[in-house]
């Protein structure tokens, strides 16, 4: 199986990161479950009371943006890029019995937040509306972010028409590899039709895009020729060049078909950017890992699933601690709530200490406060991917209440432990149980690479992080890009705040003992990898 096989479960329900790969060299179809007994909980009351209170209180909408997207009467804020778009008018246009108003979801009004969010017209614009059935989403989530739509045309074509997805595989295909769109029912429709006949594609074959990376690097090599030079004649004169002429997403179908059956070398595209950028060398040289459009954030080829552009060092720092792409949405939940910047920063600022959240695009120096909002972010994210509660939308950190000053509870997630299990959980002592996972992973990454070096051999950026906007100095107003030797200071001081070494980005034995892991200090130290 290709690296990027996923887990399919149903539309919309899948295990990505090419863990469909592991189970295939195991042989391993499915894994079963039976369930046989129900889910107790220590106090169900206390559980229903915090479920009021997270609704009522806490909640916005998908990323917990928790201002409206346009002007309501009853909001003191809107942001044109909040995913809170549900308004009069804005309906769920092939809902079964006729078009559903989405309507106003007033902060506190539980019943109407799974209509806060009509995601297919934030991805797609106003042209998704008509094919729209409903907002779904994961089991028991009233956040529905997962856009539902039926394109009976696509059917015709070969396609499953009714799809459903929230994120990259939702809008990244068709505008990473196709550069014109061939209309299907009206004039500019072509690119949400595009898109969609591949995320359908996708689905259908289980292949996970890597946070937009394979679709991106395959854009890419196309663009730049490289294409061409990496596969044999015969093969390239097989891809459907018809349809790419004619902007028909049944180019990316035929070669979505040839990846996921290892139909010649274009399969290779799949490997995974590290692995791609290695075996074609000679060819790309260094210029495609460090290429802003592939955006691949690490060296170790995981890709930017939010950085530099989110906070500025606070999001670069995120994605040191992972082998893919980090996925740690605490701190883009924050930059993006359509709050504004002023009460955004009064609460961040409050929490971790002055200068702890800049102003977009106009970033300044690294500092310890950065350092605390930086492991907030992936402490937070580990306690969720724990929890199997979503990243998307937790940590409560803002609220869309005027009368709470927009400041959210982060005391949530421990307050839920303890009803549910009845043994008294701190915010301290549950952020601690989530900092163990991460000094563990750590660890064992160590372990897999053989080296305690972790600051050369697996922390670093690809220059694009650092050269991008050429005519702009870092911390000019106006560019994201970041400082090396800025960001050389920003590596030490996260270390300081992991308690590991500054030098090399490993867990000291103290920290690994402080977290109950004195077994994997000593193993280790067995290694030659403590420092």
């Amino acid at each position: 199986m290709v690296n990027l096989a996923c887990i399919i479960n149903a539309a919309n329900h899948c295990a990505g990161a090419g863990v469909g790969a592991i189970f295939g060299s195991k042989n391993l179809k499915a894994v079963a479950m039976y369930g046989t007994g129900a889910v107790h909980v220590a106090d169900p009351a206390k559980v229903l009371q915090l479920n009021d209170y997270v609704m009522k209180d806490l909640l916005g909408a998908n990323n917990n943006h928790v201002v409206p997207s346009t002007e309501r009467p009853w909001a003191e804020y809107s942001h044109p890029k909040s995913r809170w778009t549900g308004r009069p008018g804005l309906t769920w246009g092939a809902a079964e019995g006729g078009p559903i108003d989405t309507g106003d979801s007033i902060p506190g009004d539980i019943n109407a937040v799974g209509y806060r969010t009509q995601k297919s017209v934030f991805d797609h614009g106003p042209v998704a509306e008509k094919y729209t059935i409903k907002m779904t989403g994961c089991t028991s989530c009233p956040i529905r972010c997962c856009s539902t739509v039926h394109l009976p045309k696509l059917e015709k074509e070969g396609y499953v028409s009714a799809v459903s997805n929230t994120c990259m595989p939702n809008f990244m295909w068709a505008g990473a590899i196709l550069s014109t769109f061939k209309d299907y029912v009206e004039e500019g429709d072509g690119k949400f039709y595009a898109n969609i006949a591949a995320m359908s594609t996708a689905d259908d074959l289980g292949l996970w895009d890597n946070y937009g990376e394979l679709p991106k690097t395959i854009g890419y090599f196309i663009r730049n020729g490289y294409l061409e030079k990496i596969l044999p004649a015969e093969e390239f004169a097989t891809l459907r060049w018809d349809l790419y002429e004619a902007g028909d997403a049944g180019f990316i179908k035929d070669i979505m078909y040839k990846i996921s059956t290892k139909n010649g070398e274009i399969a290779n595209l799949a490997l995974g950017a590290y692995f791609v950028a290695e075996k074609y060398k000679d060819i790309v040289g260094e210029d495609y890992l460090n290429a802003k459009a592939v955006s691949v954030m690490m060296k170790n080829g995981s890709s930017k699933h939010h950085g530099n552009e989110c906070a500025a060092q606070v999001g670069a720092l995120t994605n040191i601690f992972y082998n893919r792409d980090c996925m740690t949405h605490t701190i883009i939940n924050i930059v993006g709530s359509g709050l504004p910047y002023e009460i955004q920063k009064r609460i961040i600022d409050g929490i971790f200490g002055e200068g702890a959240l800049d102003m977009p695009a106009k970033y300044t120096p690294m500092n310890e406060s950065k350092a605390k909002f930086a492991k907030f972010g992936v402490v937070r994210q580990s306690l969720h991917d724990s929890f199997t509660l979503c990243n998307w939308v937790w940590p409560m950190t803002f609220s869309p209440l005027k009368n709470r000053n927009y400041k959210g509870d982060l005391s949530v997630e421990a307050q839920y432990m303890t009803a549910i299990i009845g043994e008294n959980w701190t915010e301290e002592k549950l952020d601690n149980a989530a900092e163990k996972a991460l000094q563990l992973l750590r660890a064992m990454t160590i372990m897999s690479y053989g080296s305690m070096d972790m600051y050369n051999e697996h922390d670093q950026f690809n220059d694009w992080v650092y050269d991008d906007d050429p005519d702009l100095a870092a911390f000019s107003e106006g560019t994201v890009k970041m400082d090396r030797e800025d960001m050389k200071i920003a590596y030490r001081m996260m270390y300081k705040e992991m308690g590991w070494d500054e030098e090399t980005g490993a867990p000291t034995r103290a920290t690994l003992e402080k977290f109950g892991l004195k077994d994997i200090a000593d193993k280790l130290e067995e290694m030659n990898l403590l420092p």
